[in-house]
Order: structure tokens, then C-alpha cells, then sequence
């Protein structure tokens, strides 16, 4: 009996020093991953390297630029959202406009490093027909899809959630 207690001690042991090696390291890896907000600060610090290489060679820098979002706006978009969720998700009023201003601050930092960068950038799209021509083609073609999914008028969307808030007043209405 003694050697059998003594195995499953060991065996609890084992798999208690495991588990802790476990949870160790994902606190670990946890803490290093960057905040939803500080993932899109990167983004655009990398866009202004485009933008930078782009006052240059300004067709070169709108194609990058366009490949950048096509490869990353999914990325950008969803850091973003987690952003939103991350502060809504904190119950503390304070502590929620608190961690708002930490992510206004990450965000904002690189667009204001960056705005001498993105306007001697659009100076030199400006000055290169070929350049003007694929941006406005783009731009275009974005704001075509964006009317296409949304509608006409952006502001199609602002009755949506009065529609919703009223028809869940009109469910609970029904409830009574």
C-alpha cells in the first residue's frame, strides 16, 4: 500500500509541476503580446515607411501602399475591433476612459510623427499622373464597394440601431 501512495503522490506531483510549467509559460507568452491598439500603432508606423520610400518613387509607394492594406486590412480592421472590445469589456467607468486614452494616445502617436511624412507623400502622388491615376482608382473602386455593402449614403446605417432598440422594446412590450 505504501508503494502505491507514494506512486500516486508522485504522479500528482508530476502533474502539478506540469501544469504549473504550463500556466507559467502562458502567463509568459500572455503578457508579451502586444494590445490590440499597439498591433495597429505598428501597422501604421509601417505605412509611413511606405509612405517615406513613396516621396521617391511615388507609383512604386501607391502600389506598396495598396498591397500593404490588401495584405494587412484584415489585420488592421480586426486590431482595431479589439481594441473597442478590449476597453468596453472594462467595467470600471475610469478605468475604461483611462485605457481609452492609453489607446488614443498609441494610436495618434505614429499618425502625428508621420503627418509631414503622408503629406510630402500625397505631394508627390499629386505631381506623378501615373501615381494620381492608380490612387484615385483605387480609392474609387473602395468607395464603390463600400456603397455597394452599406448603400448609397453612409447614414443608412444610423437607423439601425434605433430599429433594433425598438424592436427589443416591442419583444419585452409583448412579454408583459
Amino acid at each position: 500500500m505504501a508503494g502505491r501512495v507514494s506512486s500516486w503522490w508522485k504522479l500528482v506531483i508530476v502533474v502539478a509541476l506540469g501544469a504549473a510549467v504550463v500556466r507559467g509559460g502562458a502567463c509568459a507568452c500572455r503578457s508579451s503580446v502586444p494590445q490590440p491598439d499597439e498591433r495597429l500603432a505598428g501597422h501604421f508606423r509601417k505605412l509611413c515607411r511606405i509612405a517615406e520610400r513613396g516621396i521617391e518613387a511615388p507609383d512604386e509607394g501607391v502600389r506598396r501602399l495598396m498591397r500593404y492594406y490588401g495584405d494587412h486590412g484584415p489585420d488592421m480592421l480586426a486590431a482595431f475591433g479589439e481594441t473597442l472590445v478590449t476597453i468596453e469589456r472594462i467595467d470600471d467607468d475610469r478605468a475604461h476612459d483611462q485605457r481609452a486614452r492609453v489607446a488614443r494616445d498609441r494610436l495618434r502617436t505614429p499618425l502625428d510623427e508621420c503627418a509631414e511624412t503622408w503629406e510630402e507623400f500625397g505631394d508627390a502622388i499629386a505631381a506623378d499622373p501615373v501615381a494620381s491615376e492608380r490612387l484615385e482608382r483605387g480609392v474609387e473602386r473602395l468607395a464603390r464597394t463600400l456603397n455597394i455593402i452599406l448603400g448609397e449614403d453612409a447614414a443608412t446605417l444610423a437607423p439601425w440601431p434605433d430599429t433594433i432598440a425598438r424592436r427589443i422594446e416591442a419583444a419585452l412590450a409583448r412579454r408583459r
